[in-house]
């Protein structure tokens, strides 16, 4: 997600995870007291949230990672889900934070992760997650240890449950990421940027910006804001001086007026910046910097306090990016931006993409966009899955953007949930619209019009500016309902009422919010129901649904229509429409699951674009015999069209871009061409020659270079040409990709809806012509793309990978280390028995204890003192050649395991401390650790760092 690209405190946690797809519990093993007891407390979960769990034989994983995508096509599994089962895993990832983190808030931030989720920290369970799309945010700064103790993020995530009814994946299919803030600090998304212009043209700039103090200590703090554009500095907002109470989250508001700005739009999406500093500060002044402190001694009366010092400790930053541009959605004349009256040329997306599943890296997500830019879409949206990146690439390329929430309700938690999307969309300007639900069954009825007035309610206190509307299948003249609690309606297809709406409620906007609905495949020009092909000629849909050219029309027709968004822009996995298995997909999009374009594309093209063009949808030479009459659609934007076969015209007509031709002409073999012709000038031209011999392979790829980040990917796709370099339609044989270097393949797809090819395979059918490979960065080498296929000349690309500013990695720690310890309640003036224990209801002559890298304070200023610790060892398939390994433990040390005494140590009084497990051990025990305190120089024992398990006699700590 390039919104942290250049913030500081910032970690990527994509990388160092273990995952297994399991049903593992989190309870305890058995029922006896103990492990109940230990379970109901802090830290007390047990299997995969324990960090001395063995997650040796779990696969590794890079994030995104959706783990559907590895397993078949089955007919018995649900066809919403596009006949893939899902089930349950755990996702594991062991860190460590430095001691310089101790007096930090940790964040760990998730984009999203599908479905139901619970994660745990260090064996506490943090949050619980029951929405698939949402973002959030949990603070584990209480719950974290520092090194040289290892922390363990423990997800399991329950895929089973259905929250849409398309394909889902599952999975961390989302970045994570770590935040580090100082005690004082800004929120996590705590600036919200708010422009308004004025009535003299200038704008005035408010920033709210929310403090907070994570610790109980009162801290002062300033708080500085300046706006950038480019980089360079433009104007500065008065800072604020203020104390933050301990634990306490505060607003403050800073303000200032801006003469002249260059206006975010489409076709120049200017961004600006906001560059917030929250300095912590001492009320004593010594080195540094003083600035004033403005306190308060009563109400209404302001006092000076002494100057103070700025603490180069405690500053924490935020760059928020922002636009300066006006929206207004009118019911009589639809959307307005920057005051320029304009139709919403939009797209409905679901998020997946062929191979990769909804683990879709960035760079995919900005291919896609600006396929659908290249139509002349200006609208995206969500459907129906907010999510961040999304937003930022948007802001980027000038897409405006109707953001949308999944579940509706207004319950505390799914308003919560709300506020959240808020939160992430409402300084971003490409969003214009929120939709707060789809097609929902309470839509037109009493309770859904409160629920809808209340979400309402709940987004408008966080964001005033935006209209909040909901995508209405039905129930919108009903005045009960929904739609007089909004500030908009949505309207999905039923075009023929959105007369009968705007008379009836002529005050209120109206949107397309989805239309069309149309069926076709790419390549294919006969329907074959049979085999769930279904022609390009743009002549049918669904039930429910228009062809693309009526649902346009009647969407263009009505100034009162703020626009229209198309089901969809790409294919999706899942929810196959109008056919089910062996159909693993829709029909529905406008370019297929790759992003390689179908017949519907140039329809938008001629329908959005005014750039001249002409196209011939035909299968001219194509399994035809001379004389059949060739049914061709005729697509341009361009006044007239002249078609002409081998040069001979066979016509010349006016076009309508709006409503294309359809005609039919006998075949014969040679060159059908059309040429597009404005102001009686040729403007345009496109031809279709008989197929030929596929002799070749050729790659194109969405980028030149992969970024050395980590996180980049790139887009190759894969085509069949003749010696002149035409791309044969019928080609289909089997392409295999060969990934060298500093990438790995992470899918491969061609957008046939009805291939049961596997997603994650190293090869693929062309379809009409084309595949496509999903390849993603992982090292810094030069990647070698290299293709073939049986009889035909392969073809190699050599992307370079640039070397980059990027957010680090946190690193994975990869030891294994023994939980569970305790520690005796007393020191004991003789050496014990080693086998001395405590009853199995005794939680109290046993204390629990961890090691964070100092001795324990029991012993210190004492001598000849004894201390005992136990643990429980589990281990799996103990054969011997095992290790517990002590980093550095203090005084005179004897270990058993078991009855039998294993180690001692009584020359050293300091250093670490190797031990054996013998195979007699078995793979359960107690171990007991006895240590006496000898050092008469400091009078410290004890073990000091965390115990390693090691299978070679080593530790593994990365330091």
């Amino acid at each position: 997600m390039k919104f942290y690209e250049d913030q500081p405190g910032v970690w990527c946690l994509n990388r160092g995870w273990k995952f297994k797809e399991t049903d593992c519990s989190d309870l305890p093993a058995g029922v006896r007291h103990d492990d109940i007891y230990d379970y109901t407390k802090a830290g007390g979960a047990k299997g995969p949230a324990e960090l001395s769990f063995d997650d040796s034989g779990w696969e590794p994983v890079i994030l995104p990672h959706d783990w559907v995508t590895e397993k078949p096509f089955v007919e018995q599994a649900s066809p919403n889900h596009g006949y893939k089962k899902r089930g349950t895993g755990w996702y594991r990832l062991k860190f460590r934070l430095q001691e310089e983190d101790r007096n930090k808030q940790i964040l760990l931030e998730f984009e999203g992760l599908s479905s139901k989720a619970l994660i745990y920290i260090n064996g506490t369970l943090c949050k619980r997650q029951f929405y698939g799309y949402n973002s959030f945010c949990i603070d584990i700064t209480d719950m974290a240890c520092f090194a040289p103790a290892v922390n363990l993020l423990a997800v399991r995530i329950e895929a089973d449950a259905w929250e849409g009814w398309w394909y889902e994946g599952a999975g961390i299919y989302r970045n994570v990421w770590m935040v580090k803030k100082s005690p004082v600090h800004i929120a996590c998304q705590g600036v919200y940027v708010k422009p308004e212009q004025q009535s003299d043209g200038t704008w005035k700039l408010d920033v709210e910006t929310a403090v907070e103090n994570s610790f109980g200590r009162d801290q002062r703090m300033r708080l500085e804001a300046a706006l950038y554009l480019d980089g360079k500095k433009q104007r500065e907002f008065p800072a604020v001086c203020k104390k933050v109470p301990g634990f306490a989250r505060v607003i403050y508001e800073q303000s200032i007026t801006v003469d002249q700005v260059e206006i975010w739009n489409t076709g120049n999406p200017v961004l600006y910046e906001v560059r917030s500093v929250c300095r912590g500060t001492d009320g004593e002044a010594s080195e540094g910097e003083k600035v004033p402190y403005e306190g308060k001694a009563a109400e209404g009366e302001k006092v000076k306090a002494p100057d103070i010092l700025l603490r180069s400790d405690s500053l924490d930053y935020l760059n928020t990016r922002f636009g300066f541009r006006t929206i207004r959605l009118d019911a009589d004349t639809g959307f307005w931006l920057n005051d320029e009256n304009i139709k919403l040329k939009g797209f409905c997306c679901h998020q997946d993409h062929e191979g990769i599943g909804v683990a879709v890296p960035y760079a995919v997500k900005e291919y896609r966009i600006r396929l659908l830019k290249k139509l002349g879409a200006n609208a995206y949206r969500c459907a129906h899955n907010p999510d961040p990146e999304i937003l930022d690439i948007c802001d980027r390329l000038g897409m405006m953007v109707m953001e949308e929430n999944r579940t509706f309700s207004s319950d505390e938690d799914t308003i919560a949930q709300v506020r959240g999307i808020i939160r992430n969309a409402r300084n971003h300007p490409s969003v214009i619209l929120y939709s707060i639900f789809n097609e929902e069954p309470l839509q037109g009825t009493l309770r859904g019009g409160r629920m809808a007035a209340r979400l309402r309610q709940a987004v408008h206190e966080m964001d005033p500016a935006r209209p909040v509307l909901g995508s209405f299948n039905g129930g919108y003249l009903e005045e009960e309902g929904a739609a007089l609690s909004l500030d908009a309606v949505g309207i999905n297809y039923n075009p023929k009422r959105y007369d009968e709406f705007h008379s009836k409620f002529p005050d209120i906007p109206l949107v397309a919010s989805e239309t069309a609905s149309a069926f076709m495949v790419r390549g294919e020009y006969k329907n074959d129901e049979g085999l769930h092909i279904i022609a390009s000629y743009d002549e049918s849909c669904a039930p429910w649904g228009d062809t693309h050219r009526d649902a346009w029309r009647w969407v263009m027709e009505r100034r009162f229509v703020a626009g229209g968004f198309i089901w969809t822009g790409f294919d999706y996995r899942g929810e196959p429409t109008p056919f089910e298995w062996p159909s693993v997909g829709t029909f529905f999009g406008t370019y297929d699951s790759c992003g390689f374009p179908k017949e519907a594309c140039y329809l938008y093209q001629a329908f959005w674009t005014d750039e001249p063009m002409v196209h011939l949808a035909a299968p001219w030479g194509t399994g035809s015999t001379p004389g059949e009459p060739v049914k061709i659609l005729i697509i341009s934007n361009c006044q007239e069209v002249e078609i002409t076969v081998n040069g001979r015209l066979v016509q010349r007509k006016p076009a309508d871009r709006f409503q294309p031709e359809l005609i039919r002409i006998p075949y014969e073999a040679g060159v059908l061409k059309a040429v597009g012709y404005r102001d009686r000038e040729a403007a345009a031209e496109h031809t279709l020659a008989p197929v030929r011999s596929a002799c070749a392979l050729q790659i194109r790829t969405s980028s030149a270079e992969l970024k050395g980040d980590g996180l980049d990917a790139v887009v190759v796709n894969v085509c069949a040409v003749d010696n002149e370099g035409n791309v044969i339609p019928d080609a289909d044989q089997t392409v295999f990709f060969e990934i060298s270097g500093g990438a790995v393949l992470i899918g491969t797809g061609n957008g046939d809806p009805n291939s049961h090819e596997p997603d994650t395979a190293s090869s693929r059918k062309l379809f009409h012509g084309y595949a496509q490979a999903v390849i993603r960065n992982e090292g810094p080498e030069a990647v070698v793309v290299r293709v073939r296929s049986e009889g035909l000349k392969e073809a190699n690309a050599v992307l370079p990978v640039r070397q980059i500013p990027h957010i680090p990695y946190v690193e994975e720690a990869k030891d294994t280390v023994v939980e569970g310890w305790r520690m005796y309640h007393q020191l004991l003036d003789q050496q014990p028995d080693i086998l001395l224990s405590a009853d199995v209801n005794d939680r109290n002559s046993f204390e629990p204890i961890e090691f964070h890298g100092r001795p324990q304070s029991e012993f210190t200023g004492k001598l000849n003192k004894f201390g005992v610790y136990q643990t429980q060892l589990s281990l799996t398939g103990n054969k011997g050649g095992r290790y517990l390994y002590f980093p550095e433990i203090k005084g005179q040390v004897w270990v058993s395991l078991n009855e039998e005494q294993v180690a001692e140590r009584i020359h050293l009084t300091s250093g670490p401390l190797k031990v054996e497990i013998p195979a007699a051990f078995g793979n359960t025990g107690t171990c007991t650790v006895v240590i006496c305190n000898q050092n008469t120089e400091n009078r410290e024992a004890g073990i000091c760092a965390p115990v390693i398990l090691s299978e070679d006699g080593g530790p593994k700590t990365e330091g």
